[in-house]
Protein backbone atom coordinates (compact mmCIF):
# COMPACT_ATOMS: atom_id res chain seq x y z
CA UNK A 1 0.00 0.00 0.00
CA UNK A 2 2.45 2.33 1.13
CA UNK A 3 4.89 1.59 -1.50
CA UNK A 4 3.62 3.31 -4.62
CA UNK A 5 4.04 6.54 -1.78
CA UNK A 6 7.27 5.73 -1.26
CA UNK A 7 8.70 5.13 -4.69
CA UNK A 8 7.01 8.63 -5.52
CA UNK A 9 8.50 10.07 -2.62
CA UNK A 10 11.84 8.49 -3.51
CA UNK A 11 11.40 9.74 -7.88
CA UNK A 12 10.55 13.13 -6.31
CA UNK A 13 13.53 13.80 -4.19
CA UNK A 14 15.62 11.92 -7.07
CA UNK A 15 14.08 14.33 -9.49
CA UNK A 16 15.38 17.17 -7.30
CA UNK A 17 18.66 16.49 -6.87
CA UNK A 18 18.92 15.55 -10.71
CA UNK A 19 17.39 19.19 -11.71
CA UNK A 20 19.46 20.88 -9.75
CA UNK A 21 22.50 19.13 -11.06
CA UNK A 22 21.10 19.65 -14.73
CA UNK A 23 20.47 23.21 -14.61
CA UNK A 24 23.95 23.79 -13.03
CA UNK A 25 25.54 21.83 -15.76
CA UNK A 26 23.21 24.00 -18.52
CA UNK A 27 23.79 27.32 -16.97
CA UNK A 28 27.91 26.05 -16.86
CA UNK A 29 27.96 24.78 -20.91
CA UNK A 30 25.99 27.87 -21.49
CA UNK A 31 28.14 30.15 -20.24
CA UNK A 32 30.87 28.25 -21.92
CA UNK A 33 29.22 28.37 -25.54
CA UNK A 34 28.16 32.02 -25.53
CA UNK A 35 31.88 32.93 -27.60
CA UNK A 36 30.62 30.19 -30.00
CA UNK A 37 29.24 30.84 -33.27
CA UNK A 38 25.60 31.25 -34.40
CA UNK A 39 24.06 28.45 -36.68
CA UNK A 40 21.06 29.77 -38.39
CA UNK A 41 17.23 29.59 -37.63
CA UNK A 42 16.14 26.34 -39.00
CA UNK A 43 19.25 24.33 -37.71
CA UNK A 44 19.55 25.35 -34.39
CA UNK A 45 16.01 24.71 -34.00
CA UNK A 46 16.54 21.28 -34.78
CA UNK A 47 19.82 20.84 -33.13
CA UNK A 48 18.02 22.30 -30.13
CA UNK A 49 15.02 19.70 -30.29
CA UNK A 50 17.72 16.62 -30.36
CA UNK A 51 19.36 17.84 -27.51
CA UNK A 52 15.99 18.32 -25.69
CA UNK A 53 15.45 14.55 -26.40
CA UNK A 54 18.61 13.51 -24.97
CA UNK A 55 18.86 15.84 -22.41
CA UNK A 56 15.42 14.65 -21.51
CA UNK A 57 16.11 10.59 -21.76
CA UNK A 58 19.27 11.23 -19.41
CA UNK A 59 18.00 13.19 -17.33
CA UNK A 60 14.65 10.47 -16.66
CA UNK A 61 17.28 7.68 -16.30
CA UNK A 62 19.45 9.72 -13.89
CA UNK A 63 16.31 10.49 -11.69
CA UNK A 64 15.11 6.67 -11.99
CA UNK A 65 18.46 5.07 -10.57
CA UNK A 66 18.77 8.14 -8.02
CA UNK A 67 15.65 6.87 -6.88
CA UNK A 68 16.66 3.23 -6.79
CA UNK A 69 19.97 4.11 -4.71
CA UNK A 70 17.59 6.69 -2.20
CA UNK A 71 15.16 4.04 -1.70
CA UNK A 72 17.88 1.33 -1.16
CA UNK A 73 19.90 3.14 1.63
CA UNK A 74 16.84 4.03 3.10
CA UNK A 75 15.90 0.53 3.31
CA UNK A 76 19.51 -0.52 4.51
CA UNK A 77 18.63 1.88 7.52
CA UNK A 78 15.50 0.53 8.44
CA UNK A 79 17.09 -2.63 8.48
CA UNK A 80 19.84 -1.88 10.58
CA UNK A 81 17.44 0.06 13.19
CA UNK A 82 15.37 -3.46 13.12
CA UNK A 83 18.19 -4.92 14.12
CA UNK A 84 19.49 -2.99 16.77
CA UNK A 85 15.75 -2.71 18.53
CA UNK A 86 15.91 -6.49 18.29
CA UNK A 87 19.14 -6.83 19.65
CA UNK A 88 18.01 -4.57 22.53
CA UNK A 89 14.82 -6.07 22.94
CA UNK A 90 16.35 -9.19 23.31
CA UNK A 91 18.71 -7.75 26.25
CA UNK A 92 15.93 -6.45 28.42
CA UNK A 93 14.09 -9.72 27.86
CA UNK A 94 17.09 -11.04 29.26
CA UNK A 95 17.88 -8.53 32.22
CA UNK A 96 13.70 -9.24 33.31
CA UNK A 97 14.41 -12.78 32.98
CA UNK A 98 17.55 -11.67 35.51
CA UNK A 99 14.76 -9.15 37.42
CA UNK A 100 12.39 -12.34 37.83
CA UNK A 101 14.87 -14.89 39.34
CA UNK A 102 16.25 -12.30 41.90
CA UNK A 103 12.35 -11.28 42.76
CA UNK A 104 11.71 -15.05 43.45
CA UNK A 105 14.93 -16.06 45.19
CA UNK A 106 13.88 -12.79 47.58
CA UNK A 107 10.26 -14.35 47.86
CA UNK A 108 11.55 -17.22 49.09
CA UNK A 109 14.06 -15.96 51.76
CA UNK A 110 11.16 -13.80 52.83
CA UNK A 111 8.77 -16.63 52.98
CA UNK A 112 11.61 -18.23 54.86
CA UNK A 113 12.11 -15.74 57.53
CA UNK A 114 8.35 -15.25 58.22
CA UNK A 115 8.73 -19.30 58.53
CA UNK A 116 11.72 -18.53 61.33
CA UNK A 117 9.63 -16.32 63.07
CA UNK A 118 6.56 -18.11 63.28
CA UNK A 119 8.26 -21.15 65.04
CA UNK A 120 10.18 -19.25 67.46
Amino acid sequence: MFGPVIRFIFLAKAALEVGRERIEDAVDALTAKAGECKLTGGERLQETGDKLKEATSELYQQVWQRSEVLENQVREKIKRQVADFSLGALGDATEINELRAELATLRAELAELKSMRITA
